[in-house]
């Protein structure tokens, strides 16, 4: 597949001046060898060193992971003249990111974001995979309703979701009158052993693993409240997409090239992603991965901004939880969207909905 990708893309006669300029200029005969760029740029982003990759959740079959997984292994970073390492094991991905000890992660929306530079981390958003959240609340099946809770457990983990608790609101939940308790427990048999009546999850991980014991329970999601959200934000390192915004952009090209790829060759990508895994001495369970993609990677599809391709973001997009998180009191300034959303980056990738890949 790679060998082929490269053939056409090397095929100059093919290759329209708009291209070369959007790729970063330069004659056929001034690429780099063993890369698609041109000299000039592949030294540009070879000049940016190591990009270290933290996953926030491991070997996860989940948009803005599991591509990166893909882009490693089918060597697209290596087209961008790019040198990327992955760690897997760190709890704290978005504190390595802002020290610059690693260089871009994932995280779970733009309120969650927000959250963090509001905090005091040095990171910026770059790429939004998604106009809705994809976050839930699990309830035992005797709680058809969320004012049922009230007077009840509610488990989350460690901060409740801006979106959860919107969904509180929506639904005429008294907050006040929850017993919530902080967990750092992702197991939902929590939920079915009944630990608690209610769990905070994401659509994309304890439903699917509850739906496939064949499991008893209710699942509540912000947009049937109405609610708008985003979901899976990556983010950099602020300094060091300020020094290296081309290596940034091309990092991004060579993870949406493997997103794309991914989304028509699941079990391909699942196997990559596995083989990582096992290396690491890493458990995969296959079934359970393979539907992470199918439901987030259908999120990512058919949640995207009109008219663009998948990871272009906006303020507009991200304005509803920014007014969210200040109105719910999680911060007491909500950081500034033209300093800490990079809306230009991913969008200049694009021609209308095509990814440029040269």
């Amino acid at each position: 597949m790679r060998a082929t990708t490269k053939f056409f893309a090397l095929a100059a006669t093919l290759l329209t001046a708009a291209s070369l300029l959007v790729a970063g200029g330069g004659s056929p005969s001034a690429y780099a060898a063993g890369s698609l760029l041109p000299a000039a740029q592949c030294t540009t982003n070879r000049a940016a060193g190591t990009m270290t990759y933290a996953s926030p959740f491991g070997f996860d079959a989940s948009a803005g992971i599991l591509d990166v997984f893909a882009a490693q292994r089918l060597g697209y970073f290596s087209d961008m003249c790019l040198e990327v390492d992955i760690v897997t094991s760190s709890t704290t991905p978005y504190e390595l990111v802002s020290a610059g000890t690693a260089t871009v992660s994932n995280i779970g929306s733009a309120a969650d974001d927000l959250a963090q530079v509001a905090s005091g981390a040095d990171i910026e958003a770059v790429a939004t995979y998604g106009d809705t959240s994809d976050y839930a609340l699990l309830t035992q099946p005797s709680i058809t309703k969320l004012r049922q809770l009230e007077g009840k457990t509610f488990a989350y983990h460690s901060t409740v979701p801006v979106a959860i608790t919107e969904m509180f609101q929506a639904a005429g939940v008294a907050v006040s009158k929850l017993r919530a308790i902080d967990t750092q427990d992702y197991d939902p048999d929590q939920l079915i052993q009944g630990h608690e009546s209610a769990l905070q999850a994401y659509q994309s991980n304890e439903p699917l693993t509850l739906r496939a014991q064949g499991a008893k329970f209710h699942e509540f999601t912000p947009s049937q409240f109405g609610i708008r959200g985003t979901f899976n934000v990556q983010v950099f390192n602020k300094p060091f997409l300020e020094q290296h915004p081309k290596a940034v952009a091309d990092f991004m090209r060579a993870e949406l090239h493997a997103f794309y790829y991914c989304s028509s060759h699941q079990s391909s990508c699942i196997s990559i992603e596995q083989g990582y895994a096992n290396a690491a001495g890493s458990e995969y369970e296959v079934s359970h991965e393979k539907a992470v993609w199918k439901l987030e990677s259908a999120l990512a599809l058919h949640h995207t901004l009109a008219g663009v391709g998948v990871g272009v973001e906006s303020r507009t997009e991200w304005q509803p939880e920014a007014t969210a998180i200040r109105h719910y009191g999680l911060v007491r300034l909500v950081p500034s969207l033209l300093e800490w959303e990079n809306t230009t980056i991913v969008a200049s990738l694009y021609r209308g909905t095509t990814l440029v890949w040269p």
